[in-house]
Parts: structure tokens; C-alpha cells; sequence
């Protein structure tokens, strides 16, 4: 039996729904406009048709919205010094930085945001609220994430979940957010040792490894609700890191690549944004 699919499209549409609500409310009570300003360095690395998504969305939300582009050679010192003056900006309430080149320190230039601006939740002061569980900016990756289990339904207390990678933005906030629901959580890696003994016995699997079809049917176990965060461009196509046409086949729901993870994250962004224009 074919697993349900978890709908990121439809989950986004209603997050989108109340969040322009936010925007009208914000608008009428305080005279605010949220802003945003997104920092592209063009590269194979930066998903320029992603940041044109988040700026459709923030006209849609009646959101200000403004992209930079800058030329692969961009500096760190470069990217900095235009976050500076931005933090100084009173019209700007986010900054989100796009996945940059090798050459760039993404860690050293998302320390340099205003943490009232950081809507990336990646601040080490933002990010030492969420560990003590005050959530004022929780990395948004994880919050979409976390919101398309909600709404499968599934109970997490005392569910095995398993979480394959440990970057900043996805695996370890979101094993954090999934200990804070009481599952039982391990985190996987690149140097995991036989990494379908662990996939094998989650009654959640969440993907994010940045590799294609890292996870197969054989890795998964019967009745398994797994979420794919994984984006690769293979040839033409974008595909997740999750094999989905042999897991499907396994899994209870599953989420497809595109329009499951991607959609639900960029309104948990601007869920961020409006949070940070409220409280400026």
C-alpha cells in the first residue's frame, strides 16, 4: 500500500493564510511593514530560483522584500560590511544569507546579524534561547519541518525518531525540537557506521544528508512516516535525498521533492520575520 503524502504545498497555503493576516494586524496596530533583505552570492550553490519563491511570497503577504545579488567573488569582509549596515537599517526587520560558496564562512557571517534580525535562528544568542527552550527565533528549517509532522497527526511521544545529518540549520535543532515532543532520538552523519541499523527501526525518519537517494526501501521500516529535506539537482530534475518512488511503497506518509519540505520553510522564514518586526 502507497503511502499518504504529506501535502507541503497545502500546509504552506495555510500558514500563508494566517500570516498575511499577521502582516494586515501588524500593519493596522503599529504602522509596520515587515522587511526582509535576502543575500544571494551567485553561485551553483545558491538556489537563485528559491530566493525569487521567497520574494513572490513576501509580495503576496504584503511582505517588503529585497534581494541582493552579488558576484561569486563576494568576500566575507564584503558580505559583512552590507550586514552592517543593514543591522543599522530600521526598515530591514530580517536578513536570511543563501547557502554560499565554499570560500565563504556562512558560520562567521550569520554571527555578524543583529540577533533581533536573525531570522535564521542562527545566532549563538538566538540559539542559546532555543536550547534553554525559549523559542524566539527557532531555525526555521526545523520549525517547517516540525510543522509537517504536526500534521500528519502522528503522537511523537515515545516514538523512535532518527535524523540523518547535523548541520545547524536542520539536524540538530530539529533533534532538539523532537526531544522537547519526547520522542527518542539519534542523529546520523556522514561517518555514521551501517546507517540503515539506525533508518531501520525509526518510526520517524527525517533526511537531510545532502545526498541523493541516501536512504532506499531497504532502509526504512514498514509504516514509517518519513520527511525529506533534502534538494538535489540531478540533470533537469530536483530530487530528495530519499529514494521516494521505493519508499513510498513502505513508508505510512512521505513527503515528495518537490513541494513538501520547501514550501512549509519559507513561510516558517517569514513566521520569523513577522516575529522580529513585532518586537522591534
Amino acid at each position: 500500500m502507497s503511502a499518504q503524502i504529506i501535502n507541503g504545498e497545502q500546509v504552506a497555503r495555510d500558514l500563508r493564510r494566517q500570516l498575511k493576516e499577521e502582516v494586515a494586524l501588524l500593519k493596522q496596530e503599529k504602522g509596520i511593514t515587515p522587511g526582509l533583505v535576502i543575500i544571494v552570492v551567485k553561485s551553483p550553490f545558491a538556489r537563485v530560483h528559491v530566493a525569487r519563491l521567497k520574494e513572490r511570497t513576501c509580495q503576496q503577504l504584503g511582505i517588503k522584500c529585497q534581494v541582493i545579488y552579488l558576484p561569486e567573488t563576494t568576500t566575507d569582509e564584503e558580505i559583512i560590511y552590507r550586514i552592517e549596515r543593514l543591522n543599522n537599517d530600521k526598515s530591514v526587520h530580517g536578513i536570511n544569507i543563501h547557502p554560499l560558496t565554499p570560500h565563504l564562512s556562512h558560520t562567521l557571517i550569520s554571527q555578524q546579524v543583529d540577533p533581533a534580525k536573525d531570522v535564521e535562528g542562527l545566532h549563538f544568542l538566538n540559539m542559546g534561547d532555543f536550547l534553554i527552550g525559549r523559542y524566539r527565533m527557532v531555525p526555521f528549517v526545523a520549525k517547517g519541518v516540525m510543522k509537517l509532522i504536526e500534521s500528519t497527526g502522528i503522537q511523537l511521544a515515545g516514538k523512535r525518531a532518527v535524523v540523518v545529518g547535523r548541520s545547524q540549520l536542520v539536524g540538530k535543532p530539529l533533534a532538539f525540537l523532537l526531544l522537547e515532543k519526547n520522542a527518542t532520538v539519534s542523529i546520523c552523519h556522514s561517518v555514521t557506521t551501517d546507517l540503515a541499523s539506525y533508518t531501520r527501526w525509526a518510526d520517524l525518519l527525517v533526511v537531510a544528508a545532502g545526498k541523493p537517494r541516501t536512504i532506499n526501501s531497504r532502509m526504512v521500516k514498514e509504516g514509517a512516516v518519513v520527511v525529506d529535506v533534502g534538494v538535489n539537482q540531478v540533470g533537469s530534475r530536483l530530487i530528495g535525498d530519499v529514494d521516494y518512488e521505493e519508499v513510498k511503497n513502505i513508508a505510512s506518509w512521505i513527503t515528495p521533492v518537490p513541494g513538501g519540505v520547501g514550501p512549509v520553510t519559507i513561510a516558517m522564514l517569514l513566521d520569523n520575520l513577522i516575529k522580529a518586526a513585532r518586537y522591534a
